[in-house]
């Protein structure tokens, strides 16, 4: 009786000390959208006038000013037709340059807003 006593005893405390629980999930970690702050997004013919594009600006990062800025043309097939990353502080005009930075955030969040007026889809197209 003893015997059996300090079998299941000793089965216990062996088990509860195991520091590698298999009940654990593996941590991981995973890229996920949420460090996306701006986007701005248009379907319009972009690389050829007869095919209608999905165009998108995003700037991602921990912080607007800090954050990286990229300009993707995506084909109706989903290919990538062009991409183009760049530091999201070459948003910001000249007249803003010297602002301070809450003014420059503000900025920037506007220019990404109003990215795909008709005229800036133009210079744009043109520079391609």
């Amino acid at each position: 009786m003893k015997l059996k006593f300090l079998l299941v005893l000793s089965v216990l405390f062996i088990s509860c000390s195991n520091d590698k629980k298999s009940s654990e999930a593996p941590k991981q970690l995973t890229i996920i959208k949420s460090d996306i702050l701006l986007e701005s997004t248009i379907d319009k013919p972009f690389s050829s006038p007869n095919k209608s594009e999905n165009i998108t600006l995003t700037v991602s990062g921990k912080t607007i000013l800090d954050g990286t800025a990229t300009f993707k043309v995506i084909d109706a097939n989903g290919g990538e037709v062009h991409c183009e990353t760049f530091p999201a502080k070459n948003l910001i005009q000249s007249d803003y340059k010297t602002a301070n930075s809450s003014l420059q955030e503000v900025h920037i969040k506007e220019v990404v807003e109003g990215y795909f007026v008709e005229d800036t889809l133009k210079n744009i197209a043109q520079l391609y």
